[in-house]
């Protein structure tokens, strides 16, 4: 679908259009809503699941989606957080060799696959989720 979108403005009995598209194309400048529901489940001592929901998503993308998630310790900024793509439409990420007795902080956020017909931006990122990882058995050993 193209559509045309105009911005009309009125002033008193002026009206002018500051605006106009032509040919604008919804499917391909869709920014969806950021994903919700963060939930961390520790699967082992030292490896930890992380999944999300999108509350609001068009059936239209059902497998057409991809995810970007951050993590970072609470002792880094953002900017020194890792980050990594999820290339296909799966809603959870495993998280392993985190370090031990650290607290950690994720936030995810979607868009159409690359792949996919469908185009656009990046979501806004999640509110995150904030968890510690479980203390070394070999540090617990040792204060015995």
């Amino acid at each position: 679908d193209r559509l045309t979108l105009s911005v009309h403005c009125q002033v008193g009995e002026n009206t002018s259009i500051p605006a106009r598209i032509e040919g604008f194309r919804p499917l391909a400048n869709i920014k969806l809503r950021p994903p919700g529901n963060l939930q961390l489940v520790s699967k082992t001592e030292n490896t930890y699941n992380l999944t999300w929901s999108l509350n609001i998503s068009s059936h239209y993308l059902d497998g057409e989606r991809e995810y970007q998630v951050r993590y970072r310790t609470t002792s880094q900024s953002w900017e020194e957080a890792r980050n990594f793509t999820i290339m296909q439409d799966q809603m959870w990420v495993l998280f392993e060799s985190l370090s031990p007795n650290l607290k950690y902080e994720a936030a995810v956020r979607a868009r159409p696959s690359a792949s996919s017909t469908y185009k656009g931006a990046w979501s806004d990122w999640s509110e995150t989720i904030l968890w510690r990882t479980h203390a070394d058995r070999k540090d617990q050993n040792q204060t015995l």
